[in-house]
């Protein structure tokens, strides 16, 4: 036997032409939790993933906001001078169409920043990404991303980000960071 609550019990004793509701089951939070979490989980799987070719395997490591004190580099890494200026290395597969390149670099370095694109197969390049660490993406080709190195030579960022072109904003937020020139 179920017994209504006392809000229940005065609400039906005024006479009210209307019916009792009937009482809450104990197990109906637990079957709306359950099914919730059911749900959210299966929708998580299925869209909150981005994992394609040219992303992270170790999603934690992608485009994770934070900089970093990275190791110190040599004045010169494959043909690139680094230090007196932050300096953003932009890594492809191929050279970015030339106007594309325009527009985000006018968005990624606003605050000052030297701008080196390394193109995969370029003399260079591969001692650029050893050097700052560039990960391996899913498809173990050459990374597509970007790294940060700051006036005095140290890696404050390296991430694979097959957008880039889309986020020339948090590029130039970090290197901002590392200039004091917040725009």
């Amino acid at each position: 036997m179920t017994v209504a609550s006392p809000i229940d019990q005065a609400q039906c004793s005024t006479g009210s032409p209307r019916p009792c509701p009937p009482p809450l089951r104990w197990w109906t939070p637990a079957v709306a939790f359950a099914v919730s979490a059911v749900v959210l989980s299966v929708l998580v799987i299925a869209f909150g993933t981005n994992n394609g070719p040219l992303d992270d395997p170790n999603q934690a490591f992608q485009r994770d906001g934070a900089l970093h004190n990275g190791p110190q580099l040599p004045d010169r890494i494959g043909g690139i001078a680094l230090g007196g200026s932050s300096v953003v290395v932009l890594f492809e597969r191929r050279q970015p169409p030339g106007q594309t390149l325009a527009q985000w670099r006018a968005g990624a370095t606003r605050s000052g920043s030297r701008l080196v694109v390394a193109v995969a197969g370029k003399p260079g390049t591969s001692a650029l990404r050893d050097a700052l660490g560039m990960r391996t993406p899913n498809d173990g080709g050459p990374p597509v991303g970007y790294a940060i190195v700051d006036r005095s030579r140290r890696v404050r960022y390296a991430t694979l980000d097959p957008a880039y072109l889309d986020h020339a904003s948090e590029v130039e937020l970090l290197t901002a960071g590392l200039t004091g020139h917040a725009s």
